[in-house]
Parts: structure tokens; sequence; C-alpha cells
């Protein structure tokens, strides 16, 4: 039985080769670089036996969601996708890949995994060699996968919002992580350390777990440290929390902040000589010089009663134009405009 399908499956790769003329008839498995640049199956692949495909050291870049369609249903239990170049894959790629099981993305430029929850049936991961900093929330819900690969990726900090905590708490005792050859920040991931001394059976290769930094516990097998004795006081956190654009935010504001009290500063004293009335200069504010002494209120020269009500009549005995109170240089009435000696224009 096994032989005829087998040949089966040479039989139904004759007619198209895999979007290439150089065409692997085992299992579809290529192991040379066939410069593939998509992964679009055509439709002749629909109904077909095939249960492994490998595409891997192409120069794919991404994956589209109907790149798959042409195998719906298929027996497809094993995908290679390695060395592939591969920067992005539509949430929704893998689901018409409903018996996969196994599936191998590693040495990629991944960094995300939003892929990571449409599978059945799938058993296991492998997400090597990627730049994931961080382990992806859809590993929070592992579903039936068993095995995931994070080696060698760049996570620096695992903490209590990471999958992992979820995994403790809902006791997801058959699931393991494999995270070796990533550069831990010890002080940022003392949880991930309590972790691990009390559920070390989630991560399958814990004892090749080592610090990078801070430099105090760098080179440090995170198994063998006690975190409270660890001594991270005063230990900058890594360019996770204190990046060069938060810095640059930070100064930047404080600077935004003292311009702005300065300017209050500044508009507040204006305001206040503004309301002052005007700016004293010097001399006596008592009298004007020279000006003379009104003994009683018909002393002064202005209209007596009885006169029109519109004359204004006012007097100084300054030589410029300036006034000062209510004294000016000139008289002015209805009848002209009386000047010192009395004449009028």
């Amino acid at each position: 039985m096994k032989l005829v399908v087998y040949i089966i499956t040479i039989i139904s790769l004759l007619p198209v080769p895999i979007m290439s003329t150089d065409v692997c008839i085992q299992e579809c498995a290529c192991s040379k670089d066939t410069s593939l640049t998509s992964a679009e199956f055509p439709p002749s692949y629909t109904g077909s036996f095939l249960q492994t495909i490998s595409l891997s050291s192409n120069k794919i870049n991404v994956i589209n969601e109907n790149d798959f369609l042409p195998l719906k249903n298929s027996q497809i239990k094993k995908l290679h996708i390695d060395h592939a170049h591969l920067l992005k894959i539509h949430q929704n790629a893998f689901i018409p890949l409903v018996e996969l099981q196994s599936l191998s993305l590693q040495q990629n430029e991944l960094k995300s995994g939003e892929f990571l929850s449409t599978f059945s049936l799938l058993s296991s991961i492998n997400l090597d060699g990627n730049q994931f900093t961080s382990l992806p929330q859809q590993l929070t819900t592992p579903g039936h996968i068993k095995e995931f690969f994070f080696r060698q990726n760049l996570i620096s900090i695992i903490d209590d919002s990471s999958p992992l905590y979820s995994w403790l708490k809902m006791n997801y005792t058959n699931t393991k992580i494999y995270l070796a050859n990533n550069s831990f920040d010890c002080c940022q991931s003392l949880w991930f350390i309590r972790f691990l001394t009390s559920s070390s059976h989630f991560v399958g290769d814990a004892p090749l777990l080592r610090c990078a930094t801070p430099a105090a516990y760098a080179g440090r097998n995170l198994t063998t440290l006690n975190p409270d004795d660890m001594n991270c006081s005063g230990i900058l956190p890594n360019k996770t929390w204190w990046t060069t654009v938060r810095i640059i935010g930070i100064t930047i504001g404080g600077i935004a902040t003292v311009l702005a009290l300065t300017i209050v500063v500044i508009v507040t004293i204006h305001r206040i000589k503004l309301r002052s009335g005007y700016t004293k200069i010097g001399g006596d504010d008592n009298s004007l010089p020279n000006a003379p002494l009104w003994a009683s209120s018909d002393d002064f020269p202005f209209p007596q009663h009885g006169e029109d009500d519109d004359s204004i009549s006012t007097y100084s005995t300054a030589q410029s134009r300036n006034t000062y109170g209510s004294h000016m240089t000139t008289a002015s009435t209805a009848a002209g405009i009386s000047l010192k000696d009395g004449n009028q224009i």
C-alpha cells in the first residue's frame, strides 16, 4: 500500500513542477537553491497526495494569504521554509493546511507571529534564528502545539507579561519551549529566573540559558541564580526600556518645560508693568517745577459756573509739549485755544 501511495505521489508531481523546471520528486523536498521568489502553488496541486514540502533556501520574502489555497484539505503534514529570507507571513496563510503537524521556519527574518493561532493539528514549530525580541502573545494558548523553538533570536527580557505566565497558571505541562542562545538581561528577567526555579520543565533547554547583561552576571546560567541575592539596584534597564529615542524625548521635554516657564515669567512681568500706569524715570513726583500754588478753587484758571459746559481748560508752565497729570500747555475752549499770554488762535 505504501508503494502505491509513493507512486501516486511521484505521478502527481510530474505534470507541473513546483514553480521551477528543476523538480525534486522525493516528497517534493528540494535541497538546492531554486531562487523562488513566491510560495504560491498552482491550481494543479489541488487534491495532491503530498505529505512533505520543502521550500527552503529560496528568496520568498513574503507568504501571502492565498499562496497555499490550492493545497486546501491536502494531506501535507510537514512544511519546511528555512533560509528563505522570510520577512512576513500573512495571518491566514496556513489555514488551508488543515493536516499540518510540523512547521519549520528557521533562519529567516520574522519578527511577529500572528499566524501562530491558526493551526488546528500543529504539534511542533521551529522559529530558530529569527528576529523575535519577545515571545509572541499567540503562545498564550498553545493549542495542540507541544514544542516551540525560539533559539538564537533577539529575546532579552521575559517577565510576567510573557505567555509563560499563562502556561504556569493553566498548567500546560505537556508544552515545552526552547530558548538557548538568546541574550538575556537577567536584572530585567527576575520573574523568569524565579519561573525556572519552580517550573523549569516548561523550558526544554533551561541549563543552556545564560545572562548577557548586566556585566556582573554575564555568562552566568539562569538556573543557578537566586533573584533574592542578586544586586540589581542602580543598574539602568537595557535598551528595551531606555532607548535612545526615550532619552532624547525626556531631554526635549525638559527643555520645552524650561522655555514655557520662562515665557510665563516674562509675560507676567510685562503685564505688571503695563498695569502700573507709567514707569518712574526720576525727579520729584510731588509737583512740577515753577508751578503756581493755588490758594483756593477760585484761583484755578477754569471757567466759572455758568460758562459753556463743553469748554476745556488746562494749564501748564512747562516749556515742552509733555503733560503731567491733568496740566496741559494750552487751554482749549469753545472760543478757541488759549495760549499762556492770553492770545487766541
